[in-house]
C-alpha cells in the first residue's frame, strides 16, 4: 500500500508522494510553471498533448531533482496515445517505479490514457521506504562513487551529517546535448548554500541535509540510489538497515 497526503481548495488538488518524489496538482487554471517539473494540459479526462483541445483542466508535476522532465513527458505523451514509450533502457528502468506510481495515481484522478496502458519497462515492487532509527545515530556511514569520498551520519528524522574531511565529486554530469542535468544544478546549489564549510572541493566543516537524496546531490551529483552508497564498517547499507518491508 503507498501513502498519500491529499490537499484540496477550491482551485486545486495537490497529491503529495512519498519519499521525497514530488507532487501532482490537478487545477482549473495553468499553475506558474515548476522549476523542475512537467505541465500538461487536460481535455474530456485526457492528457492533450498532441491535440489542439481546449483544455478543461491542468496537470502539474513537480518532479525528483534526479528525473529529467523531458523524458517523464516522454513518457506521458506514449501513454496518453496507448503507446509503449521509448526511453533509453537506463532511464526506462531507473524511472519505472516512479512512472507506475505516476500512472496508477493519474488513472484514480480520473485521467485515461489510449487503448492500453502501456507497462513503463519491468514493473517492480513499489518505491522502498525507510524508517529512522536512534540506535544508528552514532554510526558512520561511509560513500565512495564518482571520486567523492565521505563519512555520513544519519543524526535525526529529517538530518544528514556529512562530516568535514569529505572530499567532492567535480565532474559534472550533463545531457546529451551538452547541457547540465538537474540534479547536477541542483548539487551545485547545495554547494553554494554551504560554501563556507568547503575548500578547493573538500569539506572544512561539518554540514547538515535534510535527506538521503540531498547527500547524493551534494556529494557526487545523485545518479543513483544513495541508500546503497551509505554503507558502514561491516558492509552493511543504510537501505538494507533501515527498509521497511
Amino acid at each position: 500500500m503507498t501513502r498519500l497526503t491529499v490537499d484540496l481548495d477550491t482551485e486545486k488538488t495537490t497529491v503529495t508522494l512519498p519519499g521525497d518524489q514530488g507532487t501532482v496538482t490537478l487545477s482549473a487554471a495553468p499553475l506558474p510553471a515548476p522549476e523542475h517539473g512537467v505541465q500538461l494540459p487536460i481535455s474530456d479526462g485526457r492528457l492533450a498533448l498532441k491535440t489542439a483541445a481546449p483544455a478543461d483542466e491542468y496537470l502539474t508535476i513537480t518532479l525528483p531533482w534526479t528525473t529529467e522532465p523531458a523524458f517523464v513527458t516522454r513518457f506521458l505523451t506514449a501513454w496518453a496515445a496507448g503507446e509503449e514509450a521509448a526511453l533509453p533502457a537506463n532511464q526506462a528502468a531507473g524511472l519505472a517505479d516512479y512512472l507506475d506510481l505516476l500512472t496508477r495515481l493519474l488513472t484514480r484522478l480520473g485521467i485515461r490514457s489510449g487503448q492500453a496502458v502501456p507497462t513503463p519497462a519491468k514493473k517492480k515492487a513499489a518505491k522502498a521506504r525507510h524508517r529512522f532509527d536512534k540506535a544508528l545515530v552514532d554510526r558512520p556511514f561511509h560513500v565512495a562513487r564518482h571520486g567523492s569520498t565521505a563519512t555520513v551520519y544519519w543524526t535525526g528524522r529529517n538530518e544528514m551529517t556529512v562530516k568535514a574531511g569529505a572530499v567532492l565529486a567535480q565532474e559534472q554530469l550533463i545531457n546529451r546535448d551538452g547541457s547540465l542535468r538537474y540534479s547536477t544544478k541542483y548539487g551545485e546549489k547545495l554547494r553554494a548554500d554551504h560554501a563556507a564549510a568547503i575548500a578547493d572541493g573538500q569539506m572544512i566543516a561539518d554540514i547538515h541535509l535534510r535527506s538521503v537524496n540531498e547527500v547524493g546531490l551534494f556529494l557526487y551529483f545523485g545518479d543513483t540510489n544513495g541508500w546503497l552508497e551509505l554503507v558502514d564498517d561491516d558492509g552493511h547499507t543504510l537501505d538494507a538497515l533501515t527498509k521497511v518491508d
